[in-house]
């Protein structure tokens, strides 16, 4: 392991509770991989390790944690599917409460728009250090809402801040708003491969696309499988590039397993165009107009191993902290 990777391990420490802010200015705390360099991110405004610092196990809601029991849509993950290591890992167990995730980078404060923790906008390089067992994938399992081992993400607006997610210009409860998911270990029948996606939700719930809202997701080609013999058990870098679209310029979003890009794909400026994304360039990009907060979790039966998890951006300005 070169020093870079070593420097994943770094923790912030000693750091005073952070106060509500959309400009945090952070020191670099971890060198930036080669990936995050070629697009400028450079300031290391999220590194993480596991420890009774860095996760709030106890559920205080506390400001100054990195990790947070997940709490979303009334369901709350059960602390006792997720074991912090001596090492500074964590062993997630799984978790069969029907929440979407063992942890957050955020918690809402039940019943308002406010929270604690950090959701990341304006573009970032994401790189989290894992392993998992593919044996365990291909088991079947039943009882957790996402049964699989997972690193994706929400956004604040509408999930968080209630309303954000209004499609401008159309009637009231017509929302808009993307999900990234950065590793998926979802492939029960090819367990030595990973899924990467990221979906476009949009429409009045229950009404433009019953039961539910509206989803568009980019076509195949999936994500290039692991290099043949790849030991999953033991620990790989997953990294997840988010260039925003300009005026001038596509934005996209890259995967990388261990500094080697495995899926790509872009799109183009989204401003307030009409519904629907179907079919357009710029799918995908309400994306870059959101805060992303991330989410860990597994099924039971299947151990899901994170040994850190790091954030590069050209600074911390367009982020959103608590």
């Amino acid at each position: 392991m070169n020093s870079t990777r070593k420097a994943h391990r770094l923790l912030l420490r000693g750091i005073a509770p952070l106060v509500l802010t959309l400009s945090l200015p952070l020191t670099a705390l971890a060198a930036p991989p080669a990936e995050a360099i070629q697009a400028g991110y450079t300031v290391n405004t999220f590194a993480s390790n596991f420890t009774a610092q860095t996760v709030d196990m106890n559920r205080t809601l506390n400001r100054g944690y990195k990790w947070y029991l997940a709490d979303m849509f009334s369901k709350q993950s059960n602390p006792a599917g997720v074991r912090i290591n001596s090492d500074g890992s964590v062993t997630l167990l799984g978790d069969n409460t029907g929440a979407v995730g063992a942890l957050m980078s955020i918690a809402p404060y039940r019943g308002t728009n406010s929270y604690v923790g950090t959701a990341f906008g304006g573009g970032a390089y994401i790189e989290a250090v894992m392993s998992y067992y593919p044996a365990q994938v291909t088991a079947t399992h039943t009882g957790a809402r996402y049964p699989y081992p997972s690193f994706w993400s929400l956004p604040m607006e509408g999930n968080v801040i209630r309303g954000a997610d209004h499609w401008p210009g159309q009637p009231a409860g017509y929302v808009h708003n993307v999900e990234v998911d950065f590793f998926e270990a979802d492939y029960p029948t090819a367990p030595t491969r990973y899924g990467v996606g990221i979906h476009d939700w949009w429409g009045i719930r229950g009404i433009t696309c019953p039961p539910g809202l509206c989803k568009v997701s980019p076509p195949p080609p999936a994500v290039t499988p692991p290099p043949a013999g790849t030991n999953f058990q033991q620990y790989h870098t997953y990294g997840f590039l988010w260039v925003p679209a300009t005026a001038t310029t596509k934005g996209h979003i890259d995967a990388f397993f261990d500094g080697t890009k495995a899926y790509t794909y872009p799109w183009t400026q989204f401003t307030t165009q009409a519904p629907t994304p179907v079919g357009k360039t710029w799918a995908f990009g309400r994306l870059d107009q959101q805060h992303m907060f991330f989410i860990l979790g597994t099924g039971v039966g299947e151990t899901f191993n994170v040994k850190s998890v790091n954030v590069w951006q050209r600074n911390a300005s367009a982020n959103m902290s608590n």
